[in-house]
């Protein structure tokens, strides 16, 4: 394994993300793998998570709960400082200000949100795991004061997840170009950079000049836990009818009209659970189409329910497509868990997801952007029951190589090289 002589279990790696890791899986399955691996493994998430923290894998801290004890920069394990106290009080008076700009509104949420808040509540680490560029400014400074290098983790190809007719004036003039140069610095010092498939990985190096390792979004089954309800019980269905499902929350780059167009010529007894937050700005489409009874809006569960949950659905619905050059590349974490709980995939032809699709002919290729091609599809599946039948089980195969087991030793290889090189550095 190298030549590090501290023992793992004294070696503290501090995962960073700006969301609830309630939301974030691949934050939730890295930390776990850390804490398996023999580290001491800690979540700063910006978002409190409504998680039996005493049961985790990892320990987690909210930066809403504002715990001093872990206040790393001003004074380790002291209680408020002044200087703490002032920072609070000029963020908090900024934060009532009318931001009409949204560049003006970035900017602020890099200086406060990300910036301070991180700063002065991360704890102090061997190794800080980034999973936003935002935070970049705060985990680079915590760096260098504790010696600790970090490794940077790109969930997507931020600077083109929006093209420029998506954005107004003052976001594309002003935001997209300070988040481009601060992800690029960002890159620049991290010890690595990880992200989550080949094509972002090629983006990367376009646009950077270094290569993320890639470590896939793949399901880890030693986390999962069976919720009280699966989704067809959840939502009362019968047997009888045919449930797909959307797995994450609403996005742009996904088709989700002209899903709506096609369930609405397709038989009564099919439907489409939703699962995830955003969908609610659909519903007066839903109305309008009379699909009430056949769209549920299903809120989201915690990420190591969702395979469980999941199951009872007959397949999954998968709709983005190529809005930008990110959606273009992307693979989600819906795509695995859909494999993981054994349901055939009606599918984009994104080159990310065909590729693993048709490898393991797990379902049928639709163009999201037609309407008439998602009702085919569906249509398809419900009369060929033997085709339905052998997806399904080529999902349950393709589950068991698709599987973060697999992937989490890309993932131990990276953090003991990384610790390793910092030992050394430091002589």
């Amino acid at each position: 394994m190298g030549t590090m002589t501290a023992t793992e279990d004294t070696i503290r790696i501090v995962s960073i993300t700006p969301l609830a890791v309630e939301r974030d899986s691949r934050t939730f399955k890295q930390a776990a793998s850390m804490a398996r691996f023999g580290y001491t493994s800690i979540v700063v998430e910006g978002e409190r998570s409504n998680l039996d923290r005493a049961n985790l894998p990892f320990e987690l801290l909210s930066l809403e709960d504002r715990p001093t004890r872990h206040a790393s920069v001003l004074a380790a394990g002291s209680g408020p400082t002044r200087a703490r106290s002032a920072f609070a009080n000029l963020f908090g008076r900024l934060k009532q200000l009318p931001f009409r700009v949204s560049g003006v509104r970035f900017a602020y949420d890099q200086l406060y949100w990300h910036g301070v808040r991180t700063l002065l509540h991360t704890p102090k680490a061997s190794l800080y795991y980034l999973h936003a560029f935002n935070q970049f400014p705060a985990v680079y400074l915590l760096s260098r004061i504790h010696h600790a290098p970090y490794i940077y983790d790109a969930h997507d190809f931020y600077p083109r997840i929006y093209e420029a007719e998506d954005l107004d004036v003052s976001r594309r003039f002003l935001a997209v170009p300070l988040q481009r140069w601060l992800e690029a610095r960002c890159v620049k010092h991290a010890a690595a950079v990880v992200t989550v498939g080949e094509g972002i990985a090629e983006l990367q190096q376009q646009a950077f000049g270094r290569r993320g390792v890639v470590v896939r979004n793949c399901d880890d089954p030693r986390l999962n836990m069976k919720p009280a309800h699966g989704l067809r019980d959840a939502l009362g269905l019968s047997a009888e009818e045919f449930l797909l499902v959307v797995i994450g929350h609403a996005k742009k780059g996904q088709a989700l009209p002209e899903m709506l167009e096609a369930l609405a010529h397709l038989p009564s007894n099919v439907h489409v659970a939703l699962l995830g937050m955003g969908y609610e700005q659909y519903q007066t489409h839903i109305q309008d189409l009379k699909l009430r009874d056949r769209v549920h809006i299903v809120p989201p569960v915690k990420p190591f329910e969702v395979v469980p949950f999941i199951e009872s659905a007959d397949a999954s619905l998968i709709l983005y497509y190529p809005r930008s050059i990110n959606y273009l590349n992307c693979l989600p974490n819906g795509f695995f868990q859909a494999i993981a709980s054994g349901l055939p995939l009606l599918y984009p032809e994104l080159p990310e997801l065909r590729n693993i699709a048709e490898q393991y002919h797990l379902g049928l290729p639709i163009d999201p952007l037609s309407p008439e091609s998602i009702r085919a599809a569906v249509t398809e599946l419900i009369r060929n029951t033997d085709r339905l039948a052998e997806y399904k089980k080529n999902a349950r195969l393709a589950g068991q190589m698709l599987s973060w087991e697999r992937e989490e030793r890309i993932l131990s290889d990276l953090l003991h090289h990384t610790l390793n090189s910092a030992q050394g550095a430091r002589g």
